[in-house]
């Protein structure tokens, strides 16, 4: 598992390949609090996965979910 994650947070996506993905605010604000309750992870392990996603985010993303 860790592994996985770690394999995500230093793979560097190129906008113009087929892995370049965005999400948006909104997703990230649910999918950090649905990263955050997850027990299977160590909070070290959150924190990296909550910042890789973020880099997703194109923008700002100071918004709270409505």
């Amino acid at each position: 598992m860790l592994s996985t994650l770690l394999a995500f947070t230093l793979a560097h996506h190129n906008d113009m390949s087929p892995y370049g993905w965005h999400m948006s605010c909104e997703r990230w604000l649910e999918r950090s609090i649905e990263i955050q309750l997850d027990s299977n992870l160590d909070q070290e392990s959150k924190y990296n996965l909550i910042a890789y996603l973020r880099q997703k985010v194109p923008g700002e993303c100071n918004q709270m979910l409505t």
